[in-house]
C-alpha cells in the first residue's frame, strides 16, 4: 500500500560524512509519510556511501541523488523538481529536526494536505545548537498568528524588525514552488536569502506551527556563516543582496497584503544592515566599492524603493555618515550576533 508523502526534506550534502547520519536520523521520526531526499553534491568523502546505506536501510523513506557539484542551491533545485511530498523543507546536512516536535508537525500537515485547504507557507520556531549542547537559544514567532490555523497575511499581527524568517524556519507548499517555476542560483553561497524573500512575496495562505522544529548548528570553523568565511565570499553575498533588492519594486511591495509588504521591506533592510556592516568590517577599497555599487543598483532599479529603504529605521543605520557611522553599524551588527549567540 502506497503512503501519501506529506513532507519532502531535501538534504543537500557535500562532504558531510561526519554528520549526515545524525541529520537523517532526526528526520525519520516523521514516519512513512516523510520523504527524505539526500542530494550528494559531488562529495569526495564517504557521504555518498553513507547516503546509499541509509536508502537501503529505509527504502520507503530515504532516496538518494548523486550529482556533480553545483552548490547548495543546486541541491535545493533538485529537491523541488523531484519532491514527492505535499510540502517541502530544506534541511542542511549538519543540522537536525527536533524529533519530539516532528510528529505534531506531520499531524498539522496531514490536516492541510488537500489543495483547497493547503498552505503556501508554514513557518515554525527553531533553536540554535552548539558543539557542547543543543537548544542554546530559541527563536519564536509567537503572537504573530494563531498556531495551527490556516490564515492569510491579513490575519497576522505586525512582524517587528527582529521577527526575521530564515530558511530553517520555513516550509513551502511543493506545488506552490513549482507553479512559480522557482529555482535558486547555483555555484554561489548565501542563496538561502533569496529562498526566503523571493517566493514569500507570492504567498497568501499561511500557517504557524508553534514549536521549535529545527536545530541550526553553529560552531564549525568552516561554516559559511562564520564571519571570516563571509568576508572571503563578500562579493557573493553582495551579488545575492543585489538580486534580492531588484526582485520587487516598491509599487509591487505596496500591492501585497499590508502585513506581508511591511515584512518584506523590513527583511530587505535587515539584509542591507548585515551586508553593509560586513562591507565596513572588511574596510577595503573593494568593499567600499561594493557598498556604493549595491546602493546604486537599487537606486537605478527603483528610486522610490531606494528612498523607502533609506527611511526605514534599519536602513537609516546602514547609511549613517562618516567613519563614526560605519563604526556604529559594525558595533550594532556584532552586538546583535553576540546576543543571538551567533
Amino acid at each position: 500500500m502506497n503512503v501519501r508523502k506529506l513532507l519532502t526534506c531535501v538534504v543537500p550534502s557535500y562532504n558531510s560524512a561526519e554528520y549526515l547520519e545524525r541529520a537523517v536520523d532526526s528526520l525519520l521520526a516523521g514516519g512513512e509519510e516523510m520523504d527524505i531526499l539526500i542530494v550528494d553534491d559531488g562529495s569526495t568523502d564517504e557521504t555518498g556511501a553513507i547516503a546509499d546505506r541509509l536508502a537501503e536501510t529505509y527504502p520507503s523513506i530515504v532516496r538518494v541523488c548523486h550529482k556533480e557539484n553545483g552548490g547548495h542551491g543546486s541541491g535545493v533545485n533538485y529537491g523541488i523538481a523531484h519532491a514527492e511530498g505535499v510540502y517541502f523543507k530544506v534541511v542542511d546536512s549538519d543540522d537536525r529536526l527536533v524529533k519530539e516536535n516532528l510528529p505534531g508537525l506531520m499531524d498539522l500537515l496531514r490536516e492541510h494536505a488537500d489543495p483547497e485547504n493547503r498552505a503556501d507557507l508554514v513557518f515554525h520556531d527553531y533553536v540554535y545548537d552548539k558543539p557542547d549542547r543543543e537548544s542554546v537559544f530559541k527563536i519564536s514567532y509567537a503572537g504573530r498568528l494563531k498556531p495551527g490555523k490556516l490564515c492569510t497575511w491579513e490575519d497576522s499581527r505586525k512582524f517587528h524588525m527582529w521577527n526575521q524568517f530564515v530558511i530553517h524556519s520555513l516550509i513551502y507548499g511543493t506545488q506552490f514552488l513549482r507553479d512559480m517555476n522557482y529555482t535558486l542560483p547555483e555555484h554561489i553561497f548565501y542563496e538561502d536569502n533569496l529562498y526566503v524573500y523571493q517566493p514569500m512575496g507570492h504567498t497568501r495562505r499561511i500557517m504557524y506551527y508553534h514549536a521549535p522544529l529545527y536545530g541550526y548548528y553553529l560552531g564549525r570553523g568552516d561554516q559559511s556563516v562564520n564571519e571570516k568565511n563571509i568576508l572571503k565570499r563578500l562579493d557573493q553575498l553582495t551579488e545575492i543582496s543585489k538580486t534580492q533588492l531588484t526582485t520587487y519594486s516598491l509599487k509591487e511591495l505596496e500591492q501585497l497584503p499590508k502585513r506581508l509588504g511591511s515584512y518584506m521591506i523590513n527583511n530587505t533592510c535587515g539584509q542591507l544592515f548585515n551586508v553593509c556592516a560586513l562591507q565596513f568590517i572588511e574596510d577595503s577599497e573593494r568593499s567600499h566599492r561594493m557598498n556604493r555599487e549595491m546602493w546604486q543598483t537599487v537606486r537605478d532599479f527603483d528610486p522610490a524603493l531606494y528612498k523607502r529603504l533609506r527611511r526605514n529605521p534599519l536602513g537609516r543605520v546602514t547609511c549613517l555618515p562618516g567613519r563614526a557611522g560605519e563604526r556604529l553599524l559594525v558595533f550594532l551588527f556584532r552586538f546583535g550576533r553576540k546576543m543571538l549567540k551567533f
